[in-house]
């Protein structure tokens, strides 16, 4: 009897890895999607840290910076560090709102961001990336700013490259 509720048990964890999602999709494991185990780079080298929320591949934090809301980029070899500018509250960002991020990046050679919504589909940015000349952001790295809109509610990943090593940042964004 115990061996069949651990076997029904196992069966029920196995399956709770593809479950529905709230636009009727299933969800799918891929490299992105690590929901337990991230790696953040640091000024040192790299440190394993469980970051966000299952359900968004996972969500990255929103904390604060000198008065202003930042996101932790998670990826291989970068830095990714980005203030986040909008009009009012930013917890949580919205469908349809003008969002300007200013980036902190590492590593060399020029910047390629990518947006990416909930379906996997690219988007364009609204502007950007702009490199900037100097300011009071105090992250490691060089400066850009990007303007992005996001279209529809759900996990958006916003990927930045340079060079072979990239950095990716999940928001929830609310309808």
């Amino acid at each position: 009897m115990v061996r069949a509720w651990v076997l029904a048990l196992c069966v029920l964890l196995l399956l709770a890895g593809c479950t529905e999602t709230g636009m009727g999709r299933r969800t799918r494991s891929t490299p992105t999607t690590r929901a337990t185990q991230t790696t953040h780079a640091t000024a040192t080298g790299t440190s394993s840290e469980a970051v966000g929320r299952p359900g968004c591949r996972p969500a990255s934090p929103i904390t604060g910076n000198a008065g202003l809301p930042e996101v932790r980029g998670t990826g291989e070899a970068l830095q990714m560090w980005g203030l986040i500018m909008v009009a009012g509250p930013v917890k949580p960002l919205h469908v349809d709102e003008d969002v300007k991020i200013v980036w902190r990046i590492t590593g060399a050679g020029p910047l390629r961001l990518a947006t990416i919504d909930p379906d996997g589909r690219h988007h364009a940015l609204q502007w950007g990336p702009q490199l900037h000349s100097g300011s009071s952001y105090d992250r490691p790295g060089d400066e850009w700013g990007a303007g992005y809109r996001f279209t529809r509610p759900g996990c958006w990943t916003l990927r930045a490259t340079r060079g072979s090593s990239s950095a990716s940042v999940w928001l929830e964004i609310a309808a």
